[in-house]
């Protein structure tokens, strides 16, 4: 994965840590989990263009902090794809 730095647009999402220095090379799961959960439609898009099935999958499968509602509705999208 190349280093990507996150756009300014997806600032709001991450108010608790140094946005500045997050990067879906290092941080990718976090940043999976903080969009999923609290993203909107532009932020989800901008996610899946940079993410592939198998790291959904991973997050879906494996994050303990999706909360219920947004795991529910993620398993039953990735079984539609």
């Amino acid at each position: 994965m190349k280093e990507t730095l996150l756009p300014q647009t997806l600032k709001k999402y991450f108010w608790d840590c140094h946005f500045d220095q997050l990067s879906m090379n290092d941080h990718s799961l976090f940043i999976c989990e903080r969009i999923l959960n609290y993203g909107d439609i532009p932020s989800l898009q901008w996610l899946f263009t940079q993410i592939d099935k198998a790291l959904l999958t991973e997050v879906i499968s494996h994050s303990r902090n999706l909360n219920d509602k947004t795991l529910n509705y993620w398993q039953l999208i990735l079984h539609e794809l």
